[in-house]
Parts: structure tokens; C-alpha cells; sequence
């Protein structure tokens, strides 16, 4: 690992409120957490001295020498630990904090990528906006406020499943939950709310690809790997996250929630030990190749008829992003 801690010196310290505006459009609800206990200490990485934060689930690493900001840290993470739990309940609890690491340039997340992932660093290297959760570990590029923040919340679910839940989870359901998490409400007090439909970034990457005709069809959304996404074109990458988004929402609130009740069934039962010997597999889409057990959780807790199920999502899509065009 890249970091060392120096002598403890932590200062414990409560964060009153967030006193920021990061994301537009506020609302009247009071922010998720507003008392959060945390400490802090210094923290070495190469020779730039940093900040360690520790609160009741998450240690982060952090060279951003912003006070406002760092302070904003710990109430943004275990707000963001909250919704997690209220989407997917946890079956097990970690022995230690979760770690996170939050870069303020470019050029320092580059240089602990290389060294935390070893051999698979060119394809981490490739993600854009500098964010990817790895071996339990979160590791984010500062951007902007507008764009880090979603994205941290986003790598921070897979973090949450990782160490909660399982590790083993289909992407179409770990990306899909995770972009999910990126609408978040923001007000002069900090994080108000997540609100799954605020996400103009995803709405415009889906609403570009339904106009042009070049959606994913729900079984190869149902079985790609997200790390196979990250190769094709940015195009290609945007219009598979806004889809896999989509199609949480679509399970929760279309066909006047036909698929709810399957949904939540599937998220409650998640990270239970045996959910693959308790499905009912067809050999075919076990034949069919990798990602089978994407299509086969899909199948039996959503529906099997998946011609069906997809022409409901794509009128669903058109309806809510088209105005039904």
C-alpha cells in the first residue's frame, strides 16, 4: 500500500452541517446526517502530506487540502452508508473500516493505481473521471462537486456490496443500483436527499441513444461485464450505465410496478449463501456463455419472458425520457 500513517494525533471533531451547494436543485427536507463524529489525522502519500478521516464505517485517505471540503467528507459517506443499507439490506458486517482514497490531482491517482492494481492498471487507467472500487477499496479523482460526488457514491455502493453483501453480484444489478445512487439533492445545509430520477448526466447520455436508435438489448445487458464496457466507445460506455439506470427504475415503478415485488424479493435475498442453487436455471442460458447467472437471476425473480419485459422498458424509456416519441 501507498500510505503511512504518522503519529496519531486525531482530533475528534462533529460536523454541525455541510455548508455548501454541490449539486443543483434543493429541496425542504433536512440533510441525511447531520451530526457526524469523526477524526482526523495526518497522512503521508509520496511527498505530499494529506489527511486521514475516520468515522464509524469509512477511513479516507485524502490529499485535498479544501477544509470545507474535507470536512464535508465524513457526513457525505455515512449519509451515502444509510441509503445503501435501505437498498440492499447487509448480511454480514466488515471486520475493519472501509477505505477510501480521495486524490486531488490526476497525476496522484494515476501513481496509486499503478501500484494498488499491479497488472491490471491499464484498464483502471482508463476510466474516465478517475474512479474505480477495487478489492474492497475506493479509489476517486477530485473533479468537481458535480461530478466526484455522484461518483463517489457510485464506486462507494460497489465498495458497500463488496464488503456487506457479496462480491459476486450480476453487473446489470451492482452497476445499475450503483448509478442509482448518484441522484443526490443538495442544499446551502449539505446532502438533503438521493433522488434516483435526479441524474441529468444519465438522462441525456439515454435520451441521445433513443434517439438515435442505438440502444443495448436487454440480454446483453443482462450478461456484459462492466469491465468489457470500459473498452468499447465512450458512446457505447455512457449509453450501457443510463440504460442499466433506467432499468432499476423501470423495475420499481413501471408497468405500474408489475416487477416491484420480484425486484425487492431479489434485493432482500442478495447476499443469502446458496441464491444460485435456489434458482431454477434453464441449460440453455447456462450454454448461452459468460454472464449466464445475470439472465437467470433476472429470469426467475423478474420475469422469463424477456421479449416481453423488454418492449415494456423500451416504451417505458421513451415514455418518461421522450415524452413517449
Amino acid at each position: 500500500m501507498l500510505h503511512a500513517r504518522s503519529p496519531r494525533n486525531a482530533i475528534r471533531l462533529v460536523i454541525p452541517a455541510m455548508l455548501m451547494v454541490l449539486l443543483g436543485a434543493c429541496q425542504s427536507t433536512e440533510p441525511i446526517r447531520t451530526d457526524v463524529a469523526f477524526e482526523t489525522s495526518p497522512w503521508q502519500f509520496g511527498r505530499t502530506t494529506g489527511t486521514r478521516i475516520e468515522t464509524e464505517h469509512y477511513e479516507i485517505f485524502t490529499t485535498l487540502e479544501d477544509r470545507v471540503l474535507i470536512e464535508a467528507l465524513p457526513g457525505f459517506v455515512e449519509g451515502c452508508y444509510q441509503h445503501y443499507r435501505s437498498l440492499v439490506p447487509p448480511v454480514r458486517q466488515p471486520a475493519a473500516r472501509m477505505q477510501v482514497y480521495l486524490f486531488a490531482t490526476r497525476g496522484q491517482w494515476e501513481a496509486f493505481t499503478r501500484q494498488f492494481t499491479g497488472p491490471r492498471a491499464a484498464t483502471f487507467l482508463k476510466v474516465r473521471n478517475g474512479g474505480y472500487s477495487e478489492q474492497g477499496v475506493s479509489v476517486i479523482e477530485y473533479v468537481a462537486h458535480q461530478v466526484t460526488f455522484p461518483l463517489f457514491a457510485h464506486e462507494g455502493f460497489h465498495q458497500y456490496l463488496h464488503h456487506h453483501v457479496s462480491s459476486e453480484v450480476p453487473a446489470w444489478l451492482n452497476e445499475g443500483l450503483a448509478v442509482e445512487c448518484e441522484g443526490q439533492r443538495w442544499g446551502l445545509k449539505g446532502l438533503k436527499e438521493f433522488d434516483a430520477w435526479y441524474n441529468p448526466a444519465r438522462r441525456n447520455a439515454l435520451s441521445a441513444a433513443l434517439v438515435s436508435d442505438r440502444l443495448h438489448t436487454l440480454p446483453k445487458l443482462l450478461r456484459t461485464h462492466a469491465g468489457r464496457v470500459i473498452d468499447g466507445s465512450s458512446q457505447s460506455v455512457a449509453t450501457y450505465y443510463a440504460q442499466l439506470w433506467a432499468l432499476v427504475l423501470f423495475l420499481r415503478e413501471g408497468e405500474g410496478g408489475r416487477y416491484r415485488p420480484g425486484f425487492e424479493r431479489l434485493l432482500t435475498e442478495l447476499g443469502q449463501p446458496g441464491i444460485e442453487q435456489r434458482i431454477t436455471v434453464d441449460p440453455e442460458v447456462v450454454r448461452a456463455g459468460p454472464g449466464w447467472l445475470g439472465e437467470a437471476l433476472f429470469r426467475h425473480y423478474i420475469s422469463d419472458d424477456l421479449p416481453r419485459v423488454e418492449a415494456e422498458y423500451v416504451a417505458f424509456m421513451r415514455a418518461r425520457f421522450l415524452g413517449g416519441r
